[in-house]
């Protein structure tokens, strides 16, 4: 919708939601470590404790939101200059930037309830309110760029003013049915415990966040690379980018819902339980995973089309179908078994290879391809498609190699 009203706009809030992502690492991490404390203690049939565990995680996400908010509206104009944007596009994306970090807040409570709601076994609930939340934000889109006489705010600013009241109207809806379903949330006996709960929660939580913050902070980086080729580079990237994402939302929502029964496992210590279903999964998402990426090649110029006319941006974004199919099988294999380590309490291994990996790959390797070798953005697509590889083999290795194997205990 917004390539119809400007590509400036286009660039400005894809720039700009780079950054967002990259601090929402941060309360997802939290509730991913909360995720998989909780799931441990429920496999244990500790019951009493999971739910003050819950309880401390929905503070812990609170503060972090307010505290992300403060920081990052003081430091937002050195944040957004940082990845090389210019004149307009420049201030548009603070614009945008500063309206959507003012309401960080609701975004990391509603992202802390969901966690616990998905370990309770309410997903259904979380997933309705997400579904709720993204037809209001697109219908607030529609009424921004379409009807901006009637708008109270037009352009990025309404764009941006839209995403907040979508956000919103999600916590409140969380709310609603946290209460209906009556999870219980205990609060720790004493400051001590609260703290330690707090700690366990963390001591999964940071290491996943410096492994995905790593990576999306890379993406960060490779825009800024594909910004020096021009705007149109960055649309394209853009454009692209949301289109692929469908080809790993399966794996990765599996991914995500394997780590939830891998921790209730490993609780009740049912390993070779674990196992097997992450055998299973692992055939499941590579198939599905090729599939979709293939419907994505087939049909990249309609699809394409939809975002925008301009072909030299069409042009730009076909030389990487091709390459990105071979992203997703390895994508596959790497978020089923990462997110299994990650649930067993092995986050320190899967940081370390994340870092190092999309350090030398999708940034170091993918400016050499892209800058010095002149590929552009099938350079970057390379150096993210040797990433993913290596990832996936790393983490395969160390799930059969069974270290993970008693490190979390509830």
């Amino acid at each position: 919708m917004l390539s119809g009203y400007s590509e400036n706009a286009v660039a400005a809030t894809g720039a700009a939601n780079s950054l967002l992502n990259l601090f929402n690492l941060i309360t997802t991490a939290v509730a991913t470590g909360a995720s998989v404390v909780i799931s441990n203690f429920i496999g244990a049939e500790r019951l009493k404790k999971a739910s003050s565990a819950a309880f401390s995680a929905v503070i812990t996400c609170s503060l972090i939101g307010l505290f992300c908010s403060v920081i990052l509206l003081v430091f937002s104009r050195p944040l957004v200059a940082f990845m090389n944007l210019q004149g307009a596009v420049l201030e548009q994306a603070i614009l945008y930037f500063r309206i959507r970090v003012a309401a960080l807040m609701i975004p990391s409570l509603t992202s802390g309830l969901s966690a616990v709601m998905q370990c309770y076994g309410y997903p259904k609930y979380t997933v309705s309110v997400g579904f709720i939340s993204i037809l209001c934000n697109l219908f607030f889109n529609i009424y921004v760029i379409h009807f901006p006489k009637h708008a109270p705010l037009t352009g990025v600013a309404g764009i941006a003013a839209g995403s907040v009241v979508s956000q919103l109207i999600a916590l409140v809806l969380i709310l609603f049915f946290f209460l209906h379903v009556k999870i219980k949330l205990f609060c720790p006996d004493s400051i001590r415990e609260l703290f330690k709960l707090i700690w366990k929660i963390l001591k999964i939580g940071l290491p996943s966040a410096l492994s995905g913050g790593s990576f999306t902070f890379s993406q960060v980086i490779t825009t800024s690379f594909v910004a020096t080729l021009g705007t149109l580079a960055v649309s394209a990237k853009i454009y692209y980018s949301n289109i692929i994402c469908y080809a790993y939302l399966f794996s990765m929502s599996l991914g995500n819902a394997n780590a939830l029964l891998i921790g209730r496992l490993c609780g009740a210590a049912r390993y070779d339980h674990a196992k097997k279903l992450n055998r299973q999964l692992v055939k499941i998402t590579t198939v599905v995973n090729f599939l979709i990426s293939l419907s994505i090649v087939l049909f990249r110029i309609p699809l394409l089309s939809f975002f925008t006319q301009n072909r030299a941006i069409i042009q730009m974004s076909l030389s990487i179908v091709l390459v990105d199919i071979l992203i997703e099988q390895a994508r596959a294999v790497s978020q089923i078994y990462e997110y299994a380590l990650r649930a067993a309490g092995d986050v320190a291994f899967t940081m370390i290879v994340t870092i190092i990996s999309c350090w030398s790959c999708s940034v170091g390797l993918a400016y050499f391809l892209s800058i010095h070798c002149g590929l552009g953005l099938i350079g970057i697509w390379i150096g993210l498609a040797i990433d993913e590889t290596i990832r996936a083999i790393a983490t395969f290795f160390r799930w059969r190699s069974n270290k993970w194997i008693g490190i979390l205990k509830p």
